[in-house]
């Protein structure tokens, strides 16, 4: 299994609290054999826009479509998430809106977990929003994957049992949740936007034209007429160039 962590801290790494958890739960990933990867945020330099840019930050969100799962990492920040966190709900909206045009849920095998540190009030609610914006996408939120750490330091935080509980809770059911959906393609059978793909038989493509299968752009489901010899019928492709995501 394959995860990313986007790491929506505002701070650098050595005063961040957020970071600190953040490679707890790496480490937790790797110690059950899965791999796992870090995306500072505040490293890259990138457009908080809601369209496709060509920038540092666009490999990583095509790298989603190959992950087996995705964590939002933030501090909380008045009360809410940080502004790196806002900008992967703007970044993100143009595949949410492919979906909904093209009723194809590209995100259906993933999971989604959530990662807030600070303390006072605001978990509930940051977690809130990213689970709204995660089940639209498409993204299955298994339980107990979301970690709420209080502790401050990193002397603090890799001693607080809380917080190491509940790392390695998140950890271990977003691969087991992934493995389940892994095996179960969702994809294939369940209902994408108002379109019920297990009703069609794989007769028909609901998801494009002959135009643009014969441009291999996009995200769809295949179907005896689209099926090749390396993507089996109730496979899954990505359609780049549909999604606007492809480099210029």
């Amino acid at each position: 299994m394959k995860f990313i962590i986007f790491n929506g801290t505002l701070k650098p790494d050595e005063e961040s609290n957020t970071s600190a958890v953040c490679k707890m739960l790496q480490l937790a990933f790797k110690k059950i054999g899965d791999e796992c990867e870090i995306v500072t945020m505040r490293d890259l330099k990138y457009d908080a826009a809601t369209k496709d840019v060509d920038d540092e930050l666009k490999p990583y969100i095509m790298d989603i479509f190959k992950s087996d799962g995705i964590v939002f990492a933030t501090p909380i920040w008045w009360g809410g998430h940080s502004s790196h966190i806002q900008s992967m709900f703007q970044r993100l909206d143009p595949i949410y809106s492919w979906g909904k045009d093209n009723k194809f849920q590209p995100f259906y095998n993933k999971v989604f977990g959530t990662l807030v540190s600070g303390g006072g009030d605001g978990f509930q609610h940051i977690h809130g929003n990213c689970y709204n914006f995660a089940t639209n996408l498409g993204f299955t939120i298994p339980p107990s994957c979301n970690i709420e750490s209080k502790a401050q330091g990193m002397d603090e935080i890799v001693k607080d049992e809380q917080t190491l509980e509940q790392v390695k809770n998140c950890a271990i059911n977003m691969s087991t949740w992934a493995k389940v959906l892994k095996e179960g393609n969702p994809t294939k059978d369940a209902r994408h936007g108002t379109v019920d793909v297990s009703s069609v038989g794989g007769e028909t493509d609901y998801a494009f034209s002959d135009s643009v299968q014969e441009e291999a752009a996009g995200v769809g489901i295949v179907t005896k007429q689209n099926a090749t010899k390396d993507v089996p019928v109730g496979g899954e492709y990505m359609n780049v160039k549909k999604l606007g995501l492809a480099k210029k």
